[in-house]
């Protein structure tokens, strides 16, 4: 369940809401707009409740990560009253820590790595395209098998993509930070044929994080797929 409210935020809240501004305005199509809204935004929250109800579930050997996740949600949270420490994006690498997987670390390096960057040169700029592509091939480290669906998805994807590169690059770019959008296809390819289940949370979160949530969730998905709760 954790991983299919992902999937409705990645598709209704940071893909159909951005691509619905391409859409023409009429009485029905606003409706379906204020409905997609309102469902994505209830899954951006349920994925915050969720994530702690799992790390409450996991008990006392995830109790420091449990902390960390508090007081760095907490932190977070205190910008909406003017207090600006944001350090959520330790997360995903302070849970390699406790769920040791190489493609846990390798990820939680890279967000580590690319907010790093940011902040020391006002953004990626240059090394943007290094980031995306970084973010499409990492998913390799935790093993490879072609997959027949994997190949028909990507496939789609790209269909897609080439199709309309200019609306799709949009909905791309606001949807998960992804400045290259023929990598798109690829980072499909690599994640549905890497042997790690994990590989599927960074896929939807995106190569730049979208939401401090996605912070969590990357954190907590490592979990969430070692436990064997993704199998459930």
């Amino acid at each position: 369940m954790y991983l299919f409210f992902l999937v409705l935020e990645f598709f209704l809240n940071r893909i159909l809401n951005r691509f619905w501004i391409f859409v023409p305005a009429t009485p029905v199509t606003h409706a379906l707009f204020v409905g997609i809204q309102w469902v994505g935004f209830v899954s951006m929250l349920t994925l915050y409740v969720y994530s702690f109800l799992l790390l409450g579930h996991w008990g006392r050997r995830a109790l420091p990560l449990t902390a960390a996740a508090l007081i760095l949600t907490a932190m977070d949270l205190a910008s909406y009253v003017g207090i600006y420490i944001k350090l959520l994006w330790l997360l995903p690498l302070f849970s390699s820590l406790f769920f040791r997987d190489k493609l846990n670390l390798a990820f939680g390096v890279y967000y580590a790595a690319r907010e790093v960057v940011g902040l020391a040169l006002g953004g990626s700029g240059f090394y943007t395209w290094l980031f995306d592509l970084a973010w499409a091939l990492l998913p390799l480290l935790g093993g490879f098998t072609i997959r027949k669906w994997a190949v028909l998805t990507a496939a789609a994807a790209l269909a897609v993509v080439a199709a309309s590169p200019y609306y799709m690059g949009m909905v791309l770019i606001f949807g998960l930070g992804l400045t290259v959008p023929l990598l798109f296809p690829l980072a499909v390819f690599t994640a549905l044929s890497s042997k790690s289940r994990y590989s599927l949370f960074p896929l939807l979160v995106g190569p730049q994080v979208q939401l401090s949530v996605h912070y969590l969730v990357l954190a907590v998905g490592m979990g969430y797929v070692v436990r064997g709760e993704l199998k459930r």
